[in-house]
């Protein structure tokens, strides 16, 4: 009998790797917003994880190539979820905790399924739209409270959450682009 799949290193190893690296990410934009402009923290970190994507890819001698069509959708894809997104994200951590974009991008799964539904048809359940109310109503509460609170003063606050409402309409739209047809013809490390 083989162990459940979650079990199984090849489940684990890779899921450690993403928590550690996601989990410590605010460390690295607090300090990186004390040296160096947030578009450039932007562009040095996606720099990086281009060359390894494209040393992935050509490990596993992948295709690292695209004809025009995918060559715009992944520009546009690329622009939606790299460009716009994090630095909408680096930008609202100047304004706000980052404790409270992560709240902000707990809301993710809200606009996914919107967008799901509109661009690739895909049901949104009675489950779903409740608990996306009760989700949005919570966030909207700690927002009242953290502009309340704030010392730097409800308009920073309110930039910030801005920011961050923006950058998760981004990554959404990204992530239900990563959903279509189109994306499904090209490799991933490309």
């Amino acid at each position: 009998m083989q162990p459940p799949q979650s079990t199984r290193l090849s489940v684990l190893i890779p899921f450690a790797i993403i928590t550690l690296i996601w989990g410590s990410t605010w460390l690295v934009i607090k300090d990186q917003l004390e040296t160096v402009p947030p578009s450039w923290s932007v562009a040095y970190r996606f720099a990086i994880g281009g060359v390894a994507m494209l040393i992935w890819g050509a490990t596993r001698r992948e295709r690292l190539t695209l004809d025009s069509r995918g060559f715009i959708f992944a520009a546009a894809l690329g622009f939606a979820q790299f460009v716009l997104n994090f630095n909408l994200v680096y930008r609202a951590e100047q304004h706000i905790t980052s404790g409270v974009v992560a709240v902000v991008f707990a809301l993710l799964l809200v606009p996914n399924a919107v967008l799901a539904r509109i661009f690739l048809g895909q049901k949104m359940g009675r489950q779903l739209l409740a608990g996306s109310v009760v989700a949005v109503a919570g966030v909207a509460l700690l927002f009242v409270h953290e502009a309340r609170l704030s010392a730097a003063g409800t308009s920073e606050t309110l930039l910030g959450i801005g920011l961050s409402l923006t950058a998760v309409l981004c990554a959404s739209s990204a992530n239900v682009m990563q959903g279509t047809k189109t994306s499904k013809a090209y490799p991933m490390a490309t």
